[in-house]
């Protein structure tokens, strides 16, 4: 379904696609202007309704520039407690990575940190935390890690025991005692006990 315009908006177009088509554009479709070059946008936009508060942009620089003395503390043993200065834009892994300098732990994934029993994660920033500029404690928790607890001795392949190794000692069978032992039960049939005998040494020397 078509739609004709007519009126003052039919004029409107017919002048605009005059003109447009009079001569060819003077500038490529790829040109860029460079950002320095522009003096004013072409459109006035209404001024912004927002009050400047000075005082809170000095608090602002302030945090910036302050310290803050955090206590690193472990409670369980072997316990220790460390004081250090951190900077508000210090993150929960540096201060892992500061516990690793102190000989405290190898890894950054054997340490656990936390703050009011919850756990912090590492992209942290300290100005993040409610923490208190002059002390504030947080807990430390390190349990080593088992893939790198493991000794390079405990990798090594158990070796098989060595063909050159002394064999185990044949023990000896006491062929006489055994003998005596039949001849005694079978003392009425002297045959019987020859027999036995005979099937024991067969299947002795078979087992070797």
């Amino acid at each position: 379904m078509s739609t004709s315009i007519n009126g003052p908006e039919h004029e409107f177009v017919s002048k605009f696609l005059t003109l447009a088509t009079l001569s060819d554009p003077k500038l490529p479709k790829s040109h860029i202007r460079p950002l320095k070059d522009i003096a004013n946008l072409g459109v006035p936009l209404p001024t912004l309704k927002y009050k400047y508060k000075q005082n809170h942009a000095k608090k602002l620089k302030l945090q910036e520039n302050e310290t803050v003395r955090l206590t690193l503390k472990k409670i369980q043993a072997p316990k220790f407690a460390i004081e250090h200065d951190f900077g508000p834009s210090d993150t929960i892994l540096q201060l892992k990575q500061h516990l690793i300098n102190e000989g405290k732990a190898s890894h950054v994934s054997e340490i656990k940190l936390l703050l009011k029993g919850k756990v912090l994660h590492e992209n942290l920033f300290l100005s993040s935390l409610k923490l208190d500029s002059a002390n504030s404690t947080i807990t430390v928790m390190i349990k080593p890690d088992p893939a790198l607890a493991r000794t390079p001795e405990a990798d090594k392949p158990v070796s098989a025991p060595s063909s050159s190794s002394s064999p185990e000692q044949e023990p000896v069978v006491p062929w006489d005692a055994i003998e005596a032992l039949l001849n005694d039960k079978f003392k009425n049939d002297k045959p019987a006990a020859k027999q036995i005998m005979d099937r024991l040494q067969k299947g002795w020397s078979l087992t070797k």
